[in-house]
């Protein structure tokens, strides 16, 4: 037992002096900042799952402790309670041996937590609007293209093009934040779960991609935006057509997902050419017209369940 508790310290140590690493990699080389604010969580889910929560919340103490010391307070209790967060709820969830999709789902409700609290933390500690300041950078970047544009003896966008340009980073914005916190949480099961398996701790990964299957209840929030962009149309600053917007865009990216799983089922099980997949997902990101017909296809696999995979779930619960 004391041998135990000692090595949770030593490697609650280690991993607390990692994370004191990369906040201070992001700090002073600001072209790493990005990966390492993402990748921040990963030594708190390490030992999350290697020791447990209490180890886990002593590791981002000590963490937070040490960072307050060597640059500030505010951005300890910043990096710390936000960037924790994720780490603690992906870490405990892997200590319960939660299935990948639950783990994936802890992380990314934790990754959301954290966006939220970063722009409020900023707009409480430091007075900045996030908001403001992206929608500036997107005003900004429009004149420097245009300007570009002159320079070359084009014709650069007019400001109706710029207004429906800035109208579209507007929509899809909320969208954006939420779709961007499972990207986070996968990136860092990713690789907690390479560093585990080099550690020998081997930890599940998701079934093989033509076995994906997202639930039904997708339908329900792309039906419900559909319609009330359909419905507001004429109202396109209303709150109602930019939440049937946001609804609308994250639905659609699940459905999305699930036509490239069919496609790809048809490859593996049809024996459909293996190019398919390959220029499916070229397509998919180059025409939207083809995006939409994946999204369509994805839709008629949930209702239909062309790969009877929702039977055979059903039949192994029974």
């Amino acid at each position: 037992m004391q041998i135990r508790k000692t090595s949770a310290v030593v490697e609650s140590g280690i991993l607390a002096a990692i994370a004191v690493i990369f906040t201070l990699v992001g700090n002073y080389i600001p072209v790493l900042d990005m990966i390492v604010n993402i990748l921040w969580p990963l030594p708190i889910i390490l030992c999350g799952r290697r020791n447990g929560l209490k180890w886990s919340i002593s590791c981002l103490v000590v963490t937070g402790c040490v960072v307050a010391v060597l640059l500030s307070p505010l951005q300890a209790l910043t990096q710390c309670l936000i960037l924790g967060l994720i780490g603690l709820m992906m870490g405990w969830a892997m200590r319960r041996q939660m299935s990948p999709g639950q783990t994936l789902l802890m992380g990314s409700l934790g990754a959301f937590i954290s966006t939220v609290l970063s722009v409020l933390a900023a707009y409480v500690f430091m007075h900045i609007n996030v908001v403001e300041v992206f929608f500036q950078s997107v005003d900004e970047s429009l004149q420097l293209s245009n300007q570009m544009f002159e320079t070359l003896g084009m014709s650069g966008m007019t400001a109706v093009q710029a207004a429906q340009v800035r109208q579209l980073f507007e929509l899809g914005l909320p969208a954006g934040v939420l779709l961007s916190a499972p990207v986070t949480a996968l990136a860092n099961y990713w690789a907690a779960r390479k560093i585990l398996a080099r550690m020998g701790d081997y930890y599940p990964w998701f079934p093989p991609f033509s076995q994906w299957a997202i639930p039904k209840l997708t339908l329900l929030p792309y039906g419900v935006g559909l319609a009330l962009i359909v419905l507001h149309q004429n109202a396109q600053d209303s709150l109602l057509y930019r939440g049937g917007y946001t609804l609308y865009m994250m639905a659609s990216m699940f459905l999305l997902l699930q036509g490239l799983c069919l496609i790809r089922w048809f490859v593996e099980y049809r024996h459909y050419p293996r190019f398919l997949l390959p220029l499916a997902l070229v397509l998919t990101f180059t025409m939207p017209v083809v995006s939409q017909f994946v999204v369509v296809l994805g839709a008629y696999d949930m209702v239909f369940d062309i790969r009877k995979i929702r039977r055979k779930q059903n039949g192994d619960k029974q």
